[in-house]
């Protein structure tokens, strides 16, 4: 008689491990699809958003002096604007600036951890990015298809606190086209240096002071730092000088465009003990904070 040859326990255990591999593939597309769907939501609602600003704008002249999302309870007035957003979405942060020649407002996804800093004119990330794999220090980094980044100290979790450190041409990933996309993430850009002048100037600067070089402003800097009113919320994540040396958390950050300036980049610097701004350039070995601009 013929006798049906039962499952050896090795075979058992490799169709379990397959069945965990498939599952946990089918988890990170998963992931990767409401990911993609946040952004969209997010994305759309910023459209939205800036549209309903405008119009409030157009009719009474400034911008709301605040807003809100329950249109029961705050209704539309003649100093507040309802803005509908969609269900994920959460208004986190609105300033009317400039005796409301300008705005900025801070729209997040609680589901995604996205978040992006709406003015009147831009949209910010709001967060230094931290994409690649991290290199040492005293290493150089190359273009070899791999993003590489600078954490301070050689330390992830700095990483994770304030961002990644790059050179230049790796944040442009090569490119020297002002406005790349460099390593932003689709949808947004390295910010030239007149898009930084943009973002100044909504904070209240002058173009003749934008224009200038050095410490110029009053308090943009304070308004661009953790807890400032612009929302943006960056951290003091110091950088790498050209030598491979870290230097300045707590103390300074410095910030590319992707504006080249001779053998340099522009770029911007604040610190924890001045109010204003500072323009200048730094050599593109210099590993610095990148700030994406969405397009």
């Amino acid at each position: 008689m013929n006798r049906s040859r039962a499952f050896t326990i090795v075979e058992l255990l490799i169709v379990i491990v397959v069945i965990a591999i498939l599952a946990a593939i089918s988890i990170v597309a998963y992931n990767g699809i409401q990911d993609r769907a946040r952004s969209a939501a997010l994305r759309s609602d910023l459209s939205q958003v800036a549209k309903q600003l405008k119009l409030f704008q157009a009719d009474n002249g400034t911008y709301p002096a605040t807003v809100s999302t329950n249109c029961t309870t705050t209704p539309d007035s003649a100093t507040n604007k309802c803005l509908k957003v969609s269900s994920g979405n959460t208004i986190a942060s609105y300033t009317s600036q400039n005796s409301g020649g300008s705005y900025s407002l801070t729209l997040s996804n609680t589901g995604g951890n996205l978040s992006y800093v709406l003015t009147d004119s831009q949209t910010w990330a709001t967060k230094n990015l931290n994409v690649g794999t991290m290199i040492a220090g005293t290493a150089t980094p190359s273009n070899n298809g791999t993003i590489e980044k600078y954490c301070y100290n050689d330390s992830e979790a700095n990483c994770t606190t304030y961002g990644a450190l790059y050179t230049w041409n790796e944040a442009m990933q090569y490119s020297a086209a002002a406005g790349a996309q460099g390593i932003c993430p689709s949808g947004s850009h390295i910010p030239t240096d007149d898009e930084w002048k943009t973002l100044e100037m909504s904070l209240g600067m002058t173009q003749a002071q934008a224009d200038t070089t050095g410490w110029r402003g009053t308090d943009q800097g304070t308004q661009l730092k953790s807890g400032g009113s612009s929302g943006m919320n960056v951290p003091l994540a110091g950088y790498r000088t050209p030598a491979g040396a870290f230097t300045s958390l707590g103390l300074q950050v410095h910030l590319w465009s992707s504006s080249e300036s001779g053998s340099s980049a522009w770029r911007r610097n604040v610190n924890s003990d001045l109010a204003t701004m500072n323009h200048g350039t730094a050599g593109q070995t210099a590993g610095l904070s990148v700030r994406c601009l969405g397009n």
